[in-house]
């Protein structure tokens, strides 16, 4: 590994501070990261010597920065090519603390005048991730999320997204932003608002921070406007809709590193967990499902979350070691949960 890549260059340019040749020297040590047989030991004794300068809890926010910083680049480079990043794989073999790798990739969505070049960032569970569109709309993406969006965008803007993200949409006269899921599109002028639509859950939510947006249904069975503080729940298994006040800023929270459980199910949390900490967990016993847990974590480690939940419910949990695959890829960490009897 480059020895002269150090804490104070990865911090720099976690912060958008680098010249060209330090962007270079950067995108060639994670290069150099890919392909070294022995990343794993090596990455630990960088990340060791990081924590001599810092305190290691930055480390999350600095190395998702770096991903992000680089991506950007390379966009910019590869605009009319195809883009695959050198560390796309380094999130399976990283240790947990430094799963913060996202990929992006052009391809070309044809139509029937033109060929029309798209872009796709996917986050793997465990990271978040920043992002700023053609329009200079920003925002973020939570574990496991899927944004699609146009290399140009015409007078009618519309991403497509899979999963959880926060818009910050700029306004342009004329001009509307749409935010296409699974059960709905999401129009707005100018706004900010949070989007839950991941293909493992029944409901799809919105809620509203800043401005105004309509809700249209993909099969039209309903339309609906909603404003500041307010979040539309859509279930999808009984087509229903429900409209409810709530405090925004708990919800888009996660941007900002909180994990927040707002008295939801357990099994509804622990799926939250697993996007969150890249972690498979099973509930053995069925009457623990629709225990209903209310907490905020910030950048906890997950075996402190579940010690915190094992001590205001009626759970027991195990974690089990991790295996390697065939390929030498570590295996999810595995936690079964427990009545306690």
């Amino acid at each position: 590994m480059d020895n002269k890549i150090n804490y104070k260059t990865l911090l720099d340019f976690s912060n958008g501070k680098y010249s060209y040749n330090e962007y270079l020297k950067v995108r060639h040590w994670f290069i150099k990261v890919k392909d070294d047989g022995k990343v794993e030991e090596q990455l630990l004794d960088q990340w060791k010597g990081f924590a001599n300068h810092a305190d290691t809890k930055s480390l999350h926010p600095i190395f998702e920065k770096i991903q992000y910083h680089i991506l950007l680049e390379e966009k910019r480079k590869e605009k009319k090519k195809n883009i695959w990043f050198y560390y796309r794989q380094i999130a399976a073999i990283l240790i947990p603390a430094l799963v913060l790798s996202a990929s992006l990739y052009f391809y070309a969505k044809p139509s029937q005048t033109t060929t029309q070049a798209w872009f796709e960032i996917n986050v793997p569970e465990g990271a978040r991730i920043e992002f700023v569109l053609p329009d200079s709309t920003s925002g973020w993406l939570n574990s496991g999320a899927k944004l699609k969006y146009p290399s140009e965008f015409t007078q009618h803007r519309k991403v497509e997204l899979v999963g959880e993200a926060f818009f910050n949409v700029r306004h342009k006269e004329h001009s509307d932003f749409t935010v296409g899921v699974k059960d709905m599109d999401i129009k707005v002028l100018g706004t900010k608002f949070n989007v839950a639509a991941y293909t493992n859950e029944l409901v799809t939510e919105v809620v509203l921070k800043e401005g105004k947006v309509e809700i249209n249904n993909t099969e039209k069975a309903f339309k609906k406007v909603i404003r500041p503080g307010e979040k539309i729940i859509y279930n999808r298994e009984t087509n229903s809709l429900n409209t409810t006040n709530v405090d925004a800023k708990l919800y888009s929270a996660w941007k900002d590193g909180y994990l927040v459980i707002d008295n939801e199910p357990l099994e509804q949390a622990v799926r939250k967990l697993e996007r969150w900490y890249g972690a498979e967990i099973i509930i053995q016993d069925k009457e623990l499902k629709n225990l209903r847990l209310k907490a905020t974590f910030q950048e906890e480690p997950l075996e402190e979350v579940l010690r915190f939940i094992a001590m205001t419910t009626p759970i027991i949990y195990q974690i089990g070691n991790r295996e390697q695959e065939s390929n030498g890829i570590l295996k999810k960490k595995q936690i079964i949960i427990k009545l306690k009897r």
